[in-house]
């Protein structure tokens, strides 16, 4: 269930190591949200919602295994996604990264936590610490908000700055044949606060790039609309942020409504279609996947309220092809796998 031994990777690598990223959730903070009369908010109870997430795992060469698991961002109802993930005698959980510290990427920290040591208990194995990576900012609102779970479960690898959006920072130290994840700093304009003075901007929030020797997917979730840098990078610090982004296999994307990303003179610290095409357009991926969908804020009978997630995509297809963005585009489903 824990850390892998250094034992155990060196048998990984003599067997061979194959990646996947598997879509746990891409639901926005509310999910449903009560006393919403949206067709989104009242599609039946059957269809499976969870928060915006996604694991990184490795099986071994003949695919049947799973020998390696990284969480990344554990929101509402992720944790029953993981039990969908693979079955009971494969169940772990290696490392645990933060995009940032918002409810909606941090709410079942608790229940993982308590599931993990259940498990270990059940195994007849001894509980270890869960190594977790998140930066400065996002460490001291988890310290805060869920204090039992960081000093009694967690093993925290904290990136101690506060590096501003367009930079790449040291990549997480996985220590794993074949797999590099890099974070690069983003702007979330609702989650760049400091946890002691609630004042800002505090840059807290993560992007990462996960690559192979021969694939790249980039987890560009939460994000607002002032990442100018990934437009017209204006900086050798920018360029090198933008090259390590730019032409990926898989671009998971914060597509939160489809124009509006201003509310009561508000960001709303999301990006909103409008603006996911101008960045699809300069990073120029394989394909476009669009998380954390909502439309609430566009108000009735305007695009993107209420609209299920077969609607975004037919929407999203239509200007794609209509604007040749390059790529495709689509929504993708809870329990999808991708190799990587």
């Amino acid at each position: 269930m824990g850390p892998a031994t250094a034992a155990h990777i060196v048998i990984q690598e003599g067997c061979g190591m194959n990646y996947r990223i598997v879509v746990n959730g891409l639901g926005h903070a509310f999910l449903r949200e009560f006393g919403c009369p949206c067709a989104r908010c009242r599609q039946a109870q059957h269809v499976r919602v969870a928060n915006t997430s996604a694991s990184i795992i490795a099986t071994d060469k003949d695919n049947r295994n799973i020998i390696w698991h990284a969480l990344v961002d554990v929101g509402l109802g992720v944790v029953t996604s993981l039990c969908d993930l693979a079955p009971p005698d494969d169940a772990r959980l290696d490392w645990l990264l933060f995009t940032h510290w918002h409810p909606d990427h941090s709410l079942e920290l608790n229940r993982l936590c308590e599931t993990l040591r259940r498990l270990a208990r059940m195994r007849e194995e001894p509980a270890t610490k869960l190594p977790v990576w998140c930066r400065r900012g996002t460490a001291g609102w988890l310290q805060k908000t869920h204090s039992y779970e960081w000093y009694r479960c967690l093993d925290p690898r904290i990136s101690d700055e506060a590096k501003p959006p367009g930079t790449v920072l040291p990549p997480v130290p996985l220590d794993l044949p074949g797999l590099t994840v890099t974070p690069i700093s983003v702007s979330h304009y609702s989650a760049d606060i400091d946890a002691v003075t609630f004042k800002g901007p505090v840059y807290a929030s993560a992007a990462f790039v996960i690559a192979t020797a021969t694939k790249k997917a980039v987890l560009l979730w939460d994000l607002d609309n002032t990442n100018d840098w990934i437009v017209n990078p204006s900086s050798d610090v920018h360029r090198a942020a933008v090259q390590l982004l730019a032409g990926a296999d898989y671009l998971f994307i914060d597509c939160f409504n489809w124009s509006v990303e201003e509310v009561r003179g508000c960001n709303t610290g999301h990006t909103a279609f409008s603006t996911v095409r101008h960045y699809a357009e300069a990073l120029a991926p394989r394909e476009t996947l669009l998380m954390h969908i909502s439309g609430h804020e566009e108000g009735p009978h305007n695009n993107g309220w209420g609209w299920p997630d077969w609607k975004w995509q037919q929407e999203a297809q239509k200007r794609w092809r209509a604007e040749a963005i390059p790529g495709i585009v689509r929504v993708p489903v809870i329990g999808e796998m991708l190799e990587l």
